[in-house]
């Protein structure tokens, strides 16, 4: 959809004669109502003929006015009669928006989210599976280096959760994906509140578990909060050495602090201690086996040590967490130029032009490659 054009223009509304208002002897359409029908995007409404209605359209109009009308004067009506003539909606367009999410179509699912949200308004979990949807788009937009982009997105999800937070009592979900949100934004006291809420409200033995290790991290992260801080800020401005030493200090008293390990090991492979730095990543996996950012700093570990056998197997895993990402893409065209596979390397480099057109480090490979050529 062109984000520049009113999803509305493709919109039409008709009367339906008394003799076409019947569709089984259960559901009758009101002849007093206008029907909104989404027409072809490729026929101008004026060209439009009736001869060529069918109830699809008119359903996918209903929910393109409840998507980006929902305070129409016949919302209710759109409402009640889709959910008549399609009782299995629900279930069909969550898995559809669900889907469109994993496949990165941001755009889509979104748009069939809030379609969910217009025909439920009343229903908590569509709005959590759009704020989960904002943060996942958020994220990719991050690794694609899109900042002002992945900015919006996570305030947009910041501000779903701030509303959804109140209602949480009803769906203890809520506490629980806010949490994490917090927690990745490093609001450590809201992420032990939230949790802490989830442990009064939700039932699922699994998330239970979670929730307390993570409130147990959050609690352990705020009391030397101070410490990881120092450390974070030393290391991010190459003071790796004194960085170190903080870290270091702080793990004797966290050692379940997989971000802890983390900050030790990308200070030891600025060093150029890859040894030591693997040893600090592969902690930090095991404490979080799914961090596709740790997955590619071991890959850059085995690269510089010529193990490209363990670089190719820790860069597929973080390719399939996360394609999008152009860290992990640009390392896979470095290890191919490294196993002298050039063809393959300017793929992979041309492809993360074509998510990010700016980035410096591919259009350096491209142009190295074309001069060796």
């Amino acid at each position: 959809m062109n984000s520049n054009k009113n999803p509305l223009d493709s919109i039409i509304f008709i009367s339906i004669p008394e003799n076409l208002a019947s569709i089984s002897e259960e559901i009758k359409l009101d002849t007093g109502i206008l029907l909104p029908v989404e027409i072809p995007a490729d026929i101008p409404p004026a060209d439009w003929q009736m001869e060529n209605l069918n109830w699809e359209m008119i359903i996918s109009g209903m929910l393109k006015i409840l998507t980006y009308n929902v305070s129409h004067e016949h919302s209710q009506y759109y409402r009640d009669f889709i959910l008549r003539v399609k009782p299995q909606i629900i279930q069909e367009l969550t898995q559809s928006a669900i889907f469109k999410s994993q496949s990165q179509d941001f755009e889509l699912s979104e748009e069939i989210f809030k379609a969910l949200i217009g025909l439920q308004p009343r229903e908590l979990r569509h709005k959590l599976n759009l704020a989960i949807l904002f943060e996942n788009q958020a994220t990719s937009l991050s690794a694609r280096k899109k900042v002002t982009e992945a900015c919006h997105m996570n305030d947009l999800a910041e501000e779903l959760y701030a509303q959804l937070i109140e209602q949480g009592d009803d769906l203890a979900d809520i506490y629980f994906n806010a949490a994490w949100f917090f927690y990745s934004k490093h609001d450590l006291l809201k992420t032990s509140e939230l949790m802490t809420s989830y442990l009064h409200y939700g039932t699922d033995e699994v998330k239970i578990i979670e929730a307390k290790k993570l409130i147990e991290e959050a609690d352990s992260l705020k009391n030397q909060d101070n410490q990881y801080s120092e450390a974070f800020m030393l290391i991010s401005k190459d003071q790796n050495e004194a960085g170190l030493i903080i870290i270091d200090d702080f793990l004797k008293e966290n050692n379940s602090v997989w971000n802890a390990w983390f900050l030790k090991g990308w200070a030891l492979r600025k060093l150029e201690r890859y040894k030591d730095a693997l040893q600090a990543f592969e902690q930090a996996i095991m404490i979080n086996p799914t961090e596709v950012e740790v997955l590619n700093e071991i890959s850059i570990c085995y690269l510089e040590l010529k193990n490209y056998e363990e670089a190719q197997n820790r860069l597929m895993k973080a390719f399939e967490l996360d394609p999008e990402n152009i860290k992990v893409i640009s390392n896979m065209g470095i290890l191919a130029l490294k196993q002298n596979r050039s063809d393959e390397a300017l793929g992979f480099f041309h492809t993360v032009l074509e998510l990010e057109p700016k980035d410096p480090i591919a259009t350096e490979y491209i142009n190295y490659l074309k001069k060796a050529d």
